[in-house]
């Protein structure tokens, strides 16, 4: 499977990917998803697959679950977007339609002076200038929508996917990427992908030709 993998070839195609299983014996299956020009990206399939499997490179998440990619994909252009913000330090954001309006939300990754709230009392990670890390989605004119209190790690990447998020977690003094996620916008935050650890460039691209952009971790892979 991995060797059929390895040969995959890069180069666009003009056939839409298609989704197969295959059995590989011993009683185990994987899940392909594949095009005219080979396998763009596998995992295990099957009833007895792990449900904790993940990917062991370059990664897409596809109907909320990590693939493993086989091949080297384009990435959709994204860069940082500069909204209006008044709620802390930015340190990256992105313009992304997370609600499928039309119109475009910033998700903003920010920092503030350590605060406790009423129903989180528990103390937070500070950086060296005594900040907590903080995501949140705002408005184009800088109106919050959702500003988080408590994040898993500080965000050092964004790439806005529409609907989804790719994410890169660094350290609070250090902007090593040490992780990185995919999150779905849920309407008042986002839902987590597992995260997959070590180093990685975030980004989007249409890996399931569907015309919706998913979230890609770029790995080394």
């Amino acid at each position: 499977m991995l060797a059929l993998a390895s040969v995959a070839c890069a180069e666009p195609s003009a056939m839409r990917p298609q989704r197969l299983t295959i059995a590989a014996g011993s009683g185990i299956s994987f899940a392909l998803l594949v095009d005219d020009s080979g396998v763009i990206a596998w995992r295990p399939g099957g009833e007895d697959a792990d449900p904790e499997w993940l990917p062991p490179g370059d990664a897409a998440l596809l109907d909320a679950v990590w693939w493993s990619l086989a091949k080297r994909v384009r990435l959709a252009p994204s860069g940082w977007a500069h909204p209006r913000f008044a709620h802390g330090d930015v340190t990256t954001s992105v313009r992304t339609d997370l609600d499928g309006d039309g119109t475009a939300e910033y998700v903003v990754s920010y920092r503030h002076r350590a605060r406790t709230v009423p129903w989180d009392s528990r103390p937070q990670p500070t950086d060296r200038f005594g900040r907590t890390a903080h995501l949140g989605v705002v408005r184009a004119d800088g109106t919050p929508i959702w500003l988080s209190h408590r994040i898993p790690g500080p965000i050092g990447a964004l790439a806005g996917c529409d609907p989804a998020i790719a994410l890169a977690y660094t350290g609070l003094d250090d902007s090593t990427v040490v992780a990185s996620t995919a999150g779905t916008w849920v309407g008042f935050g986002f839902e987590l992908a597992p995260e997959l650890p070590g180093n990685a460039r975030v980004g989007c691209a249409d890996i399931d030709g569907d015309g919706v952009l998913d979230p890609v971790l770029l790995r080394g892979g």
